[in-house]
């Protein structure tokens, strides 16, 4: 176990005994893991994450990805004097030296002199991390994904809490902006790998080949445009040719999606209300009529 850490675990609505079997893979591994239900309605699988050890809290209502974190950061400070915290979603897998990978990592890099505000595994589901150059032989990492993260609590109280406005999408990168706007920066473990579902994926055979197509749930490109948007205005001045790469690359995998994936007309319509929403500045969930189109059957 390593002294001063903690787990929180942020969980909508989780299938199977996958919640249950993260918890008891770092319950050994930290002082306290807190599973945050984000309003998800279902009590089983809840049930089976405290008998692992968890501590659960609940949302009465879904609120989103960014304020489960921060329910759970501050219920597992409220618990353990912690040094370090651990973000993860409910469907990642870690092994079970992973937590003590990246503290090493941390204070490693600390030592050599390197300002550490996050530290991310090297590989996501067997994919290698974003890299950002090689510093006193330490890997730098770029906009890594918010599970499996490692956040120094000092780095929490510098830079503040998750940006519940976002609700869901760009809740990671907006963290990693304001970290690297402090001066801090994203370390990458070498020795560590994240099991983590990177979206979903839709097999298209085309002129003989099969492709492999990754896309996300219908009702997250409401998110995802609307984010966009937001997140220009936050953090693009300054930044302009990152505003641009992103929204290019946005708008390339709209367009991928729309053309080679079903549920097409409905994938439009919460991009459509997304954009909409986006210049007028709405944050928080998603209108109700929205979510209404989104979970249609």
């Amino acid at each position: 176990m390593q002294p001063g850490s903690v787990a929180v675990i942020t969980a909508y609505r989780p299938d199977g005994d996958s919640l249950a079997s993260l918890v008891a893979a770092l319950r050994p591994q930290v002082e306290a893991v807190v599973v945050v239900d984000d309003g998800s309605g279902a009590t089983a699988p809840f049930d089976d994450a405290a008998e692992a050890g968890a501590i659960v809290v609940t949302h009465d209502e879904n609120r989103g990805i960014a304020a489960a974190l921060n329910t759970g950061i501050r219920t597992a400070r409220a618990h353990v004097d912690a040094r370090w915290v651990l973000t993860f979603d409910q469907d990642s897998t870690v092994a079970p030296d992973y937590v003590a990978s990246l503290v090493a990592t941390a204070q490693a890099a600390t030592a050599a002199g390197i300002r550490v505000g996050l530290v991310a595994p090297r590989r996501v589901e067997g994919l290698p991390a974003l890299e950002a150059g090689v510093r006193d032989g330490f890997v730098l990492g770029s906009e890594p994904i918010q599970s499996g993260l490692l956040i120094p609590v000092a780095v929490l109280e510098a830079v503040g809490p998750f940006a519940e406005a976002l609700f869901i999408d760009c809740v990671d990168t907006d963290l990693w902006l304001r970290v690297r706007d402090h001066g801090f920066e994203v370390v990458l473990d070498p020795l560590a790998e994240l099991g983590h579902a990177l979206g979903r994926r839709h097999v298209v055979r085309a002129l003989g080949r099969e492709l492999h197509v990754t896309h996300a749930a219908t009702f997250r490109y409401y998110y995802l445009a609307r984010n966009r948007i937001l997140m220009n205005r936050m953090h693009g001045r300054g930044r302009r040719a990152w505003a641009l790469q992103q929204t290019a690359a946005d708008l390339r995998h709209f367009v991928i999606a729309l053309v080679l994936v079903p549920d097409r007309g409905r994938r439009l319509r919460m991009i459509v209300a997304g954009i909409r929403d986006g210049w007028r500045g709405r944050t928080g969930r998603m209108p109700v009529e929205v979510e209404r189109v989104a979970t249609a059957a």
